[in-house]
């Protein structure tokens, strides 16, 4: 079961648990409280206050309730998150921020391939740092336990162990990161690719820096990651799979027009499954998006987005650190260790697979004085998948016919924030497969929904 609740839970979990930096917030996907621990009780403004000076503490609770449908079967799943946090200032511009997280799993169904499917809990130390700015918040540093991000959160977007130093001039901004992925409980460790990985909690050490420049409300980065495997490996099975990443992106507004796009480079060694062999690691990953707003009652908007990681003919899964046996080519495979959201029924990994969306959203009562009104958001996607090499698979070996077509989904959504501390949400998705699944593949059904309160 535990290894069940990593691969299918993991996508709805971490979306909600692990947060997303900064440049990610802009996918109304991820509706999710930010985890900037930061703003946790930003409603505190007043000088010289608590929020200044002193301890603060609270309470998050996040209720959610998951159902999926599909040809192998049915589950119905309530998760209970409740995130208590302390935060002490320590001297002026320096605090400590301590939260303790436990996550209750429950099932309501479960048929087919999730029979096995049983309640779990777990109780982590989910953040434990110390952070403080100098120079008028020029430079901030800040070590422990924290979320750590590069870009929009695709290449790495994940709690960890290590220190962050950011640097701020009047031209640009440098962030510098390091951080070890192995002491994390291993029910929430997100970095596994291999049965042992996930066996063990996956050991990784990352290291990386991004060099930013703003101008004219558009902002340019570039960036890079080193990622290195500290896990065991058998002496018969090698599975080390490290990597590093380079990156560009670019963000901004133009009047109604906001937009993101980021093209990733992959580099390092992986190995051929049953050898000591290694090979070559080419792959690539672009994920990009454009919402236009137009000023006009109801406040429309238009979506489009695209996004694409290369695939390697010569894996079973997408995310196995080793290519079969026999391989000859490059590994040319994108592996990343953030966080992707392509769909909901779907769920697909962003590898060997293209993803196309169109869609809307709208305000239905911008018009309202009521806040608890003026809030709400609904919007409707419509998305297409190809893949990129046919004769591979996709996701956890999905899609396994040598044919292009995926299939296409359909996503809606509904963004309730009531109050500044209590939000609800509800997902709906549909997946109806393609040419690449076998003609008895039906079509999958997903529903989310849930909420957020602050105490």
């Amino acid at each position: 079961m535990k290894k069940f609740f990593k691969l299918f839970i993991a996508f709805f979990i971490l979306l909600s648990l692990y947060g997303y930096g900064e440049s990610s917030t802009r996918d109304e996907d991820r509706f999710f409280p930010s985890e900037n621990i930061d703003k946790d009780m930003e409603s505190f403004s007043a000088a010289d206050s608590f929020s200044t000076k002193g301890i603060q503490y609270g309470l998050i609770l996040n209720p959610l309730y998951l159902y999926e449908d599909n040809d192998r079967g049915k589950l119905g799943s309530y998760i209970i998150n409740a995130r208590l946090w302390g935060k002490v200032y320590l001297w002026d511009n320096a605090f400590l921020y301590l939260r303790v997280k436990n996550s209750y799993l429950g099932t309501t169904v479960t048929e087919g391939a999730y029979s096995s499917v049983e309640s779990d809990n777990v109780i982590d130390l989910d953040l434990s740092y110390i952070s403080s700015n100098f120079n008028n918040g020029a430079i901030v540093i800040s070590a422990g336990r924290k979320f750590y991000s590069i870009g929009t959160g695709l290449v790495l977007n994940g709690r960890g162990d290590g220190g962050e130093i950011s640097l701020s001039t009047s031209i640009f901004t440098i962030n510098i990161l390091g951080l070890y992925t192995g002491l994390l409980l291993k029910d929430n460790n997100p970095y596994g690719l291999s049965d042992r990985d996930i066996a063990d909690g996956a050991k990784r050490t990352f290291a990386g820096a991004t060099v930013s420049a703003d101008f004219w409300n558009q902002k340019l980065y570039i960036f890079g990651l080193a990622q290195i495997d500290n896990g065991k490996e058998d002496e018969t099975s090698k599975s080390k799979y490290n990597s590093q990443y380079y990156g560009i992106g670019i963000e901004g507004v133009l009047k109604d027009l906001s937009y993101f796009a980021e093209f990733i480079t992959e580099q390092g060694k992986s190995y051929i499954s049953g050898s000591d062999e290694k090979s070559s690691i080419k792959s690539f990953g672009f994920n990009s998006g454009i919402d236009y707003f137009f000023s006009l009652p109801l406040n429309p908007a238009i979506i489009l987005q695209y996004s694409y990681g290369s695939g390697d003919k010569d894996r079973s899964s997408v995310k196995s650190p080793t290519q079969i046996a026999g391989s000859t080519g490059d590994d040319t495979g994108f592996i990343y260790f953030g966080t992707f959201s392509g769909g909901y029924a779907l769920k697909p990994y962003l590898s060997n697979i293209h993803v196309f969306k169109t869609g809307f959203s709208f305000t239905p009562f911008s018009w309202a004085d009521a806040f608890y009104l003026k809030k709400m958001s609904l919007s409707a996607k419509y998305l297409y998948y190809l893949k990129d090499k046919k004769e591979a698979p996709i996701g956890q070996g999905e899609a396994n016919l040598p044919q292009s077509f995926i299939g296409q989904g359909i996503d809606i959504s509904l963004r309730w924030q009531i109050f500044y501390d209590l939000s609800a949400y509800i997902n709906y998705g549909l997946f109806m497969p393609g040419d690449a699944y076998d003609s008895t593949e039906g079509n999958r059904n997903f529903i989310m929904c849930g909420a957020n309160f602050s105490l």
